[in-house]
């Protein structure tokens, strides 16, 4: 598509070092610039027609939604398992997870609501996805053998969202193998999310696994 490459140009050439000139003490840009970039280049291709829901993804929503709801509770779910078995281990008071609910959420840029955290975290699940994965890694990378894409779309994921991390990594790479088996960003977008619920409740309910999200953010 020849749209990808005066928008890729236009994010990381000119937006990303204005904002970061014009607004570098305001934390709501600089947090949230990326997805109202997303969100306002792909409302602009699907309305302007240069671009379709099918073209981003949205296909076979019928047959793996089911499967792609359960996907996306798998992290949730294991967030109060991880927590219970680091209680029964004995792991509780050690080095690593003492001192757990001292942490508040504020300090670690949360807002006090858990629901509206995890209604942010949802929707800036689905723009992410779906600009990402599903408009710029699909068809940049859409004749790349699997392999090659996977890791292709974890290393993009990345770089879109300037954090060279192993979560980014591999959530980068996990979403675009998911949307090469599927052939739908529905899944991607169900897993994410349930990933995004996940970190807000060991922030605001099970502070003590916060220890282990340093190693992957």
């Amino acid at each position: 598509m020849k749209i990808i490459t005066p928008i890729l140009a236009f994010y990381f050439l000119v937006l990303f070092p204005a904002v970061n000139l014009a607004f570098p003490g305001n934390r709501f840009i600089y947090e949230f610039w990326p997805i109202l970039y997303f969100a306002s280049v792909l409302l602009i291709t699907l309305v302007s027609k240069r671009v379709s829901l099918q073209q981003l993804g949205f296909n076979n929503i019928g047959k793996i939604l089911a499967g792609g709801i359960l996907l996306g509770l798998l992290p949730v779910i294991s967030v109060p398992l991880i927590d219970s078995l680091i209680i029964r281990a004995g792991l509780s008071q050690s080095e690593l997870f003492a001192g757990a609910d001292l942490r508040v959420p504020a300090e670690i840029a949360f807002k006090p609501s858990l629901s509206g955290n995890i209604l942010i975290a949802i929707v800036i699940t689905v723009f992410d996805q779906v600009f990402v994965i599903g408009l710029v890694v699909n068809h940049l990378l859409k004749n790349q053998p699997n392999g090659q894409a996977v890791i292709g779309g974890g290393l993009l994921y990345s770089l879109f969202h300037f954090k060279p991390s192993m979560g980014n990594l591999f959530l980068g790479m996990i979403s675009t193998g998911l949307l090469r088996a599927t052939g739908s960003i529905v899944v991607p977008i169900l897993v994410h999310t349930g990933f995004a619920i996940a970190k807000v409740l060991i922030v605001f309910h099970y502070p003590r696994l916060i220890s282990l999200l340093v190693f992957l953010v």
